[in-house]
């Protein structure tokens, strides 16, 4: 399930990946390349930066 869920991110063109799941945060460390994949307080943080 979670697989298809960041396929269709891909898919679609998103830019980010927002989840909680750490098995996904972690595993994203070393092979989701296609898509940034982060934590929605981490995204906050940096998108509230950015501005």
């Amino acid at each position: 399930m979670d697989a298809s869920h960041i396929a269709c991110a891909i898919h679609i063109g998103a830019n980010v990946f927002l989840t909680t799941d750490k098995k996904i945060l972690n595993k994203a460390i070393t092979d989701i390349t296609d898509i940034a994949v982060m934590n929605p307080i981490d995204f906050l943080r940096e998108y509230a930066d950015a501005k």
